[in-house]
């Protein structure tokens, strides 16, 4: 059985993280302190360390449960949630948009450490979510290569970063389309491409 986790526990991991992600939206991770993330807190400096070795263990703790979550939302399901969706006709599928849901529920967390501060340990390990969700969704859509216009990886690659950094400007500018309107438009893109038609230009003289 899993173990209750103390209430008490809890609420000072949730005030340590508010006071985390405020500071973050404030200045750079590195010019701030313990001290700061304490004061903020509300709490004594040597409570936190009673929870943290230091504000890293704070932010790694934070994005490895965010992430988790986002993880087992859009990836786990996937084959399940994908039985009776079909592909042609034009609608985004459900884990796209539980994608950009998930973002919006922790706006302020992806403002901070994606867009604000552009963390290492977030992009590194946000990245490798986008990753097995690509996979998986390439895989499900297309698992023949020889149906592909490049190398698998290289599809999978492409795409990731795309999703990414289309991610980062999409909180960047305070998110300009709604969730369903940018999950669209990356599942067309990702399927499609940018063209509806193949450009015709011819050259010139």
């Amino acid at each position: 059985m899993k173990k209750k986790k103390d209430p008490r526990v809890i609420r000072t991991h949730q005030l340590l993280r508010k006071a985390l992600i405020e500071l973050m939206e404030e200045r750079d991770l590195e010019q701030i302190t313990v001290q700061e993330i304490a004061e903020r807190a509300t709490i004594k400096r040597a409570t936190f360390y009673l929870h943290f070795e230091d504000k890293q263990a704070l932010v790694h703790q934070y994005v490895d449960e965010i992430l988790t979550e986002l993880s087992e939302s859009i990836i786990v399901p996937m084959n399940k949630s994908s039985e009776h969706f079909d592909i042609h006709a034009g609608k985004v599928h459900p884990n796209f948009l539980k994608l950009f849901h998930h973002i919006t529920d922790n706006y302020n967390l992806f403002y901070a450490l994606l867009v604000r501060n552009r963390v290492a340990y977030f992009v590194t390990k946000l990245g490798s979510v986008i990753h097995d969700f690509i996979l998986s969704g390439i895989n499900w859509t297309e698992p023949n290569d020889t149906n592909l216009t490049a190398p698998r990886e290289v599809i999978i690659k492409f795409v990731e970063s795309a999703f990414l950094e289309v991610i980062v400007w999409w909180i960047e500018n305070n998110r300009p389309y709604s969730e369903e309107e940018i999950a669209t438009h990356l599942l067309n893109l990702s399927v499609l491409g940018p063209y509806k038609h193949i450009p015709q230009r011819s050259g010139g003289g």
